[in-house]
């Protein structure tokens, strides 16, 4: 009767555990399947009262853990957004674009059904996951890494221009349905680290 006990029990275990490793297993399957899109206005305030605000484009194209990125600032490759004396930070009309693929995600059933209603945004901020990225604009190359730990979606970036290096760590925010970028962040000439200055600003999206 006792060697009975933990036959059973090891039973009860495999009957409980196997279902719930086979839906997290479909899970991923259906997800992986998921094309997603999402495309809006973005813009990025001025850097003092009297200047004009840069706005834009940007789109987010992907199927399961691998996705493709661009941000598109017409008129951004005549101004210098940073005023690092007349330096401008390499941008281009080509605009921004980049790569990123999703490391570790917990798929649910709310993950797949905002997908399949075309709600990205919805999708992003109540699925947790963790990933990275890396981005390309003109003379310069970029990336960090981001995760969404269901408290806070949050990250880092790196840019290494010519003559220019930005670096530090954003939030994404969703505020009255747009998604805000707030980003704390330094930037200096390249080579010069002692002249770096430190930056918060909020990019809406």
């Amino acid at each position: 009767m006792d060697r009975k006990i933990p036959i059973i029990a090891a039973l009860v275990a495999v009957l409980i555990i196997t279902p719930v490793l086979a839906v997290e297993v479909f899970d991923e399957a259906i997800f992986s399947q998921i094309p997603y899109s999402y495309t809006s206005y973005t813009s990025i305030p001025a850097n003092k009262p009297g200047e004009g605000s840069l706005g834009g484009y940007y789109s987010i194209n992907g199927r399961g853990r691998d996705f493709n990125f661009r941000i598109v600032l017409p008129g951004a490759e005549n101004f210098d957004t940073h005023e690092v004396n007349g330096t401008r930070i390499c941008y281009n009309e080509s605009g921004l674009t980049g790569t990123g693929h999703i490391d570790e995600i917990d798929v649910t059933w709310n993950t797949i059904t905002s997908l399949l209603r075309g709600d990205l945004k919805g999708a992003m901020f109540r699925t947790m996951l963790r990933g990275t990225y890396n981005m390309t604009c003109a003379a310069w190359t970029g990336g960090g890494a981001f995760i969404n730990d269901g408290e806070k979606f949050r990250g880092n970036f790196t840019i290494n221009g010519i003559e220019t290096f930005f670096g530090g760590n954003f939030t994404l925010l969703e505020e009255n349905g747009r998604m805000v970028i707030r980003a704390d962040y330094i930037w200096h000439p390249q080579g010069k680290p002692s002249e770096a200055k430190r930056v918060r600003k909020d990019f809406y999206m």
